[in-house]
């Protein structure tokens, strides 16, 4: 059992047993934390502390404190021990935070020791103008007062030699003496007189330029309301993580800076809002080093900018290739008020014709929108396609009635019901003598009158109609007039 669910278990046992009568209930003192550093070669934190003044002290709990909150992490029993030495410390990457509790053999716990942190140093490798700046989090210990912190420096596999002496009153150093591919590692000591009373973590870095992505990728721009969102892929291997989003200007013949953004596992996003999404304009996406100076481009793509035109019931479609140097199959997409749908796949020309009449019984909006995906040839799994804009159509409500048919003659106008182009919501179709009587009624577009009531031709002659019905955009359309029945 790990010691801290150890001395948890134990704790809890005590407490669901009655007391004893003459059984020890008293807390030890508390010990006093007196030192804790940092091995800069193991990241190990070593902690030490003077006993507990209680003659009845068993061993001692180690804690990490954080946020006010200790957290048991091993139990030393023994009542002489004054060190102990922390080999899963995190202290090579934060400060860390430790205090100590007495136990005495009645497992009777102390408060809390006062609280000392580790010191912890961070480096900033700065390439751009030969030089490492260095920081670390101050050292604080009233026991123990530092007067100034040592800056310590070893050379590829050397051992660390004192660099300089900076006031304690400092908690950062820059170092200038800087050669391009060299590793260097560093340490501070925080020291009184001299003498050292606790150390940092160790860093190590090597300088040099940066390493530039070997390609940067412009996967996909999809339109989306007045926005652009650019999706990117780069070479992980780079240590490079800036990058900007460069729109060319046809005035100057000249990449313009249109965004910037930072990349993370070798994706990069950029999202230009109000963007001119009308017309097409040429992108690129640019790696940027330390010195913001562009190491790596992609190659350039366009937004794709969506056009239709209606002749009739047809609809014409056109659209620009996203890829000035490349190929990609089209994909284009309807929304008829049921969501977008596939309608046309595998497209290698960028223009494409539909015809209302096949779909107008799906239509319940009063546009029917459209937009065309496309994806790069070659392109990696996941990767997002392009997007156009949404280019939308009128629906086409138009409703014509004839005038006069000839039923029982044939096919040929044989049948008197109105013509739609597209599908009525709610439909009521009437037929009336000239005097009012109704000879005929049907709430099914489809269904026309056939010149007869209850089963006989009527004869020749003027009648009315009635028509009422709600179309696919939500209006409601009343209309009447006559037909004749011809001889």
């Amino acid at each position: 059992m790990k010691p801290a669910r150890f001395i948890a278990a134990t704790l809890l046992c005590l407490a669901l047993i009655p007391p004893v009568a003459g059984q020890d209930e008293t807390q030890p003192l508390s010990p006093q934390l007196d030192m804790v550093t940092v091995d800069p070669l193991t990241g190990f934190a070593t902690l030490t502390w003077i006993l507990s003044a209680s003659p009845d002290v068993a061993g001692y709990v180690i804690y990490t404190f954080s946020g006010g909150t200790a957290n048991a992490i091993d139990t030393v029993r023994s009542p002489s021990v004054t060190m102990y030495i922390h080999t899963l410390s995190v202290a090579r990457y934060m400060s860390v935070a430790y205090v100590v509790a007495a136990i005495d053999s009645s497992f009777n716990i102390s408060p809390l020791s006062n609280s000392l942190s580790t010191i912890y140093l961070s480096s900033v490798n700065d390439t751009c103008n030969s030089r490492i700046i260095l920081s670390w989090t101050p050292f604080a210990n009233s026991s123990h007062p530092a007067d100034s912190y040592e800056v310590r420096m070893g050379v590829g596999n050397g051992s660390a030699v004192l660099l300089e002496t900076v006031p304690v009153n400092e908690t950062s150093y820059t170092y200038t003496d800087y050669d391009p591919g060299t590793a260097y590692c560093f340490h501070i000591t925080a020291t009184a007189s001299g003498a050292a009373l606790s150390s940092s973590n160790r860093v190590c870095l090597t300088t040099g330029s940066e390493t530039a992505p070997s390609w940067v990728n412009a996967d996909a721009v999809a339109v989306a309301d007045q926005a652009l969102i650019f999706s990117g892929s780069f070479d992980q291997a780079t240590s490079v993580r800036d990058f900007v989003l460069q729109k060319y200007a046809t005035a100057t013949s000249s990449w313009e800076t249109a965004a910037s953004a930072t990349g993370s596992a070798g994706i990069v996003i950029f999202t230009l809002q109000g963007a001119d999404t009308a017309n097409i304009n040429l992108y690129r996406i640019t790696a940027l080093n330390n010195c913001n100076v562009p190491v790596a481009s992609s190659g350039s793509v366009r937004n794709m900018v969506l056009l239709s035109a209606v002749t009739g019931t047809q609809i014409d479609l056109k659209w620009n290739n996203p890829l000035p140097a490349g190929e990609s199959p089209f994909t284009v997409w309807r929304e008829t008020g049921q969501g977008w749908e596939e309608v046309a796949s595998s497209l290698s020309d960028t223009t494409w014709s539909d015809d209302y009449t096949l779909f107008a019984a799906e239509v319940s909006v009063a546009e029917v929108a459209y937009q065309v995906t496309a994806l790069a040839a070659g392109a990696p799994a996941g990767a997002p396609p392009h997007r156009s804009s949404v280019t939308t159509v009128q629906v086409t409500e138009n409703i014509f009635v004839p005038n006069a048919f000839t039923p029982d003659r044939g096919i040929e106008n044989a049948i008197f019901k109105p013509e739609f182009s597209f599908v009525p919501v709610n439909y009521e179709f009437r037929i009336y003598t000239r005097t009012g009587a109704m000879l005929f009624q049907t709430s099914d577009y489809a269904t026309g009158w056939d010149g007869r009531h209850s089963g006989s031709l009527l004869p020749s002659g003027v009648y009315l109609w009635s028509l009422r019905l709600t179309t696919p955009s939500g209006s409601t359309e009343v209309r009447t007039g006559t037909v004749t029945i011809l001889p």
